[in-house]
């Protein structure tokens, strides 16, 4: 185990930063990892290896910890689980080249708060840590929500810079809902539901942009919040009457028993554009209270930069993030 040295240290000004330890085996990434979170983070110490890490762990009780997959002796999976037998209490987030679903399910089921993709370490891992030490999960991209697990209820949010990025974001997660035989109810613009529906056709699900199609749906988000409000507040009667109309339909037309509704869209995503975000957050409240028991995987989409942001985050408990350019090869 190494130190961090001085240069990651600012005397009293240092002390209110939350700590993390960062385990890596390649010093250059140690290196670059520790000077991109030296702002607003402390990292209080850097190891190479799983025994390494467990050490430091013990010795600096650091508030989060950085751990990579692939690793020499134990690997990242492996010693995720030795900290947590050690009596480590720091959530763990995964920073790792591997963005398969394996991967990530894995990480996730093994102790994890938050996976990062190191094409995407200077996107994403500061937000990720933030996230994470808030309370919520923080996903490398959405249908890793499929692979964390099976039958819980979730309620995420996504957050991407254009139209594009919203399209990319959840075209690969309505895919896998609709691959494991969940049904999927979509509420947007009409260009992005025409955007969906033609990137969902090269996946071999031939969608309409609107109206009902088998376990698929789309409808204007629009139209939709226009329904759940009155005088500029949200009308709780009105979103339990959707929320019964989605599940019964759900029911009947899932493909096998314990399916979920794959709710997403930017329905409160619009009241915040459109500027009540009083109504966009009161919204996210209430959906998410009155479906926690209920068999829903919700994901509600919003432009990077949003107003409100960590009370927006505040209110799910699974973040996502749509980078710019998610291709990448920031160690080049």
């Amino acid at each position: 185990m190494t130190s961090p040295g001085p240069a990651v240290s600012n005397g009293a000004a240092s002390a209110a930063k939350p700590t993390v330890l960062l385990v890596d085996d390649h010093p250059d990434i140690l290196k670059s990892v520790s000077r991109l979170l030296a702002f607003d983070f402390e990292v209080a110490g850097l190891a190479t290896d799983g025994r390494q890490a467990i050490e430091a762990a013990q010795q600096v009780t650091p508030d989060i910890i950085v751990l990579d997959i692939t690793m020499p002796g134990r690997d990242g999976f492996q010693t995720a689980k030795d900290l947590q037998r050690s009596g480590s209490r720091a959530p763990i987030v995964f920073l790792s080249m591997h963005e398969s679903d394996d991967f990530v399910g894995h990480g996730f089921r093994s102790g994890a708060r938050g996976y990062v993709v190191k094409t995407r370490l200077h996107e994403d891992l500061v937000m990720a840590l933030e996230r994470v030490l808030a309370g919520q999960l923080f996903l490398p991209s959405l249908k890793s929500l499929l692979a964390i697990d099976d039958d819980q209820s979730r309620h995420a949010v996504q957050f991407h810079p254009d139209e594009r990025a919203f399209v990319e974001g959840v075209s690969g997660f309505v895919n896998g809902a609709l691959k494991r035989g969940d049904v999927v109810a979509v509420a947007s613009t009409p260009s992005i539901r025409a955007g969906l529906a033609e990137r969902l056709k090269k996946h071999g699900w031939h969608v309409g942009e609107s109206g009902e199609y088998g376990r698929y749906r789309a409808s204007d988000a629009a139209q939709a919040g226009a329904t759940v409000m009155r005088n500029g507040h949200v009308d709780r009667g009105r979103i339990q009457e959707m929320i019964d109309e989605l599940e019964a339909w759900g029911g009947a037309n899932a493909e096998r028993p314990g399916s979920r509704v794959a709710r997403l869209g930017d329905i409160a995503g619009q009241r915040l554009v459109n500027g009540n975000a009083h109504a966009a957050i009161e919204l996210e409240h209430q959906w998410g209270e009155m479906t926690r028991a209920r068999p829903f995987l919700t994901v509600c989409c919003y432009p990077s930069g949003a107003n409100a942001f960590p009370q927006l985050c505040a209110e799910h408990d699974a973040v996502g993030y749509t980078a710019e350019d998610p291709t990448r090869d920031l160690f080049a």
